[in-house]
């Protein structure tokens, strides 16, 4: 009986996933990963910005601080994680770091416009706002910042605490210390503190006729 048992199983296999014919893959849970999800083009959605950005202010926040370069790996990789568990949605550290270039592109543009005189920013819609005058002013010479006149940012906010210390505006590069003064270091004050500082030696003698005349005196002597 044990030889027939074995012979019945011996035809029985587990199925394998299929992929349908359209080439979209079926979700048998998040385990399974296209094969070319690490340089697959990926469009992202309002949602997927969402999750990524939360996820790097958390990141910076915490204090951990960015490369050079930018964000680390480790920053990029929590980022990723947060995309996919917020939104089921697979992106590789490229698509995150290209994604992030865009947006720091935006986030600088934002900036620039909020810098000129007459405009600002709704926190409610992340709409820039200025009287038509301004805009058609400001446009006149800078063409491409007219999409902003529809083009909404309504996280410049996050962008901000992301990208704030190493955004160039094209007029400034936007730093840590933009909130204090420069100091004003005149001729006056630098010679105050060298003569503060500066050990002084015996003062030299200018009536050069007084010594002359003592020199004089002591041959005589």
């Amino acid at each position: 009986m044990a030889q027939n048992r074995r012979n019945s199983m011996g035809h029985f296999h587990v199925p394998r996933p299929t992929t349908p014919s359209d080439g979209n893959y079926i979700d048998f849970g998040r385990s399974q990963v296209e094969p070319n999800a690490r340089t697959r083009h990926v469009r992202w959605s309002d949602e997927m910005d969402s999750f990524m950005i939360t996820s790097l202010v958390e990141q910076v926040l915490a204090g951990h601080k960015r490369s050079d370069n930018g964000f680390t790996s480790f920053q990029v990789s929590k980022a990723i994680d947060k995309v996919l568990n917020g939104c089921g949605v697979i992106v590789s550290n490229k698509n995150v770091r290209a994604r992030l270039k865009t947006l720091k592109k935006e986030y600088a543009e934002v900036r620039q416009l909020l810098n000129m005189s007459g405009f600002g920013l709704d926190p409610e819609t992340g709409r820039i706002v200025a009287d038509a005058v301004a805009w058609d002013k400001f446009i006149k010479g800078k063409p491409k910042f007219g999409k902003w006149r529809t083009k909404l940012c309504p996280r410049y906010t996050e962008m901000e605490t992301i990208f704030g210390n190493d955004t160039a505006t094209g007029e400034r590069t936007v730093s840590g210390f933009d909130h204090f003064s420069p100091v004003n270091v005149t001729d006056e004050s630098v010679n105050e503190l060298d003569v503060e500082n500066v050990e002084m030696g015996p003062s030299p003698v200018h009536d050069h006729g007084s010594v002359e005349k003592e020199r004089l005196k002591r041959d005589v002597e």
